[in-house]
């Protein structure tokens, strides 16, 4: 066989180095400086800085819960202010009223004063009323003419005295009548049973005593009427027991 002998290969032809670009601005950042002559410059690499803490890593939200979140915080703007809850009322207990205890009668009223007083004023003035009744009768027996002028003095005192008595009866009656109203309504008078029957009986009778005096008054301003002294004395009479029974029917009120 032929010997093969080994061909020599061409060199490699160099590669032509570019040119370099060049920029009418400056680089920025500057590069650093090449190293072993090369055109481009290399970056370097600076270390890495690991900062180490002692507070435990905080763990990051996930993302479904950051939406609920934010979903509840666009209700809470939404959503109208809620007033705050009223207080509940307070119901006060009423307090049972406490057994009264029993007092004894009430104090004599001023009103019951006054009645006794015209009481007896009313009384002076009938006793009066029944003497120059007596009197002015007697002068009529006497055959004294009604012109006469002592006769007449005589039966003008007796009317008046007897009007009198009538006003005092009247107001006596009236103030027995209030005095009782008033410790029927400030007492416990209204248990006693004999109440609305003195009441009652008072009225009546005080209007008949009224009316009989009134017509006494009349006939007696007439000259010729004769005013005899019994009719006097039951209007007296009658007059008493209408204030007896008024005045029994305030003090019955204030001791009920």
């Amino acid at each position: 066989m032929p010997q093969m002998f080994g061909v020599p290969y061409p060199m490699p032809m160099p590669m032509p180095t570019p040119a370099p670009m060049y920029s009418p601005y400056p680089p920025y950042p500057p590069p650093p400086p090449s190293s072993f002559g090369c055109p481009y410059p290399q970056q370097q690499q600076q270390p890495r800085v690991i900062v180490i803490s002692d507070e435990p890593p905080k763990p990051q939200p996930k993302k479904e819960e950051k939406k609920e979140e934010k979903k509840k915080e666009e209700k809470k703007k939404e959503a109208p202010p809620v007033p705050p809850p009223m207080p509940p009322p307070v119901i006060e207990k009423k307090k049972e009223p406490e057994p009264e205890e029993d007092e004894g009668p009430q104090q004599f009223s001023k009103f019951s004063i006054t009645s006794v007083i015209m009481f007896f004023v009313a009384v002076i003035f009938s006793v009066v009323c029944i003497f120059k009744t007596y009197e002015a009768f007697d002068l009529y027996e006497a055959g004294v003419d009604t012109g006469d002028e002592h006769y007449s003095i005589t039966r003008t005192v007796a009317i008046s005295t007897g009007g009198a008595s009538v006003l005092s009866f009247t107001i006596a009656t009236f103030c027995s009548f209030y005095a009782g109203m008033r410790h029927r309504h400030d007492g416990h008078g209204d248990g006693h049973c004999c109440l609305d029957g003195f009441i009652i009986a008072g009225w009546v009778v005080y209007c008949i005593a009224f009316i009989n005096d009134l017509i006494i008054l009349v006939l007696a301003f007439d000259e010729d009427n004769v005013v005899y002294p019994e009719v006097v004395w039951s209007a007296l009479v009658v007059s008493i027991f209408a204030w007896m029974l008024m005045f029994g029917f305030s003090e019955m009120a204030r001791r009920g």
